[in-house]
């Protein structure tokens, strides 16, 4: 059997947590967009590091079987970065670009 105060406690718990969905729900949100915003910065890097490496692929591919499914691959990478960027800039986060550009820009594939 449970003590009364026990009772009391979880009484109060409930009542403090009430009044409380007003300031949760915004903040909720705003953790969910920025997971997203992760995820698909994620993705955009990820994607960005493969138009740098699929032409080298191309360039090191020994059939042209090989070489056209790659080109095919690059065209689909580019298509997906844009829009991706194209996102990025509409919601306001044209700084993800901006940070790839600075971090990785200057690696260029060897070759």
């Amino acid at each position: 059997m449970k003590s009364t105060a026990t009772k009391t406690i979880k009484k109060v718990k409930l009542q403090e947590g009430k009044g409380n969905s007003e300031n949760t729900i915004p903040e909720t949100k705003e953790n969910c967009r920025n997971i997203f915003v992760e995820e698909l910065k994620e993705i955009y890097f990820n994607e960005k590091a493969l138009m740098l490496s699929i032409p080298v692929m191309i360039k090191n591919a020994t059939t042209n079987e090989l070489v056209d499914a790659l080109k095919v691959h690059l065209q689909f990478t580019l298509d997906h970065l844009k829009r991706l960027e194209d996102f990025f800039c509409s919601i306001g986060e044209t700084d993800i670009m901006l940070k790839y550009d600075a971090m990785y820009g200057s690696i260029t594939p060897k070759g």
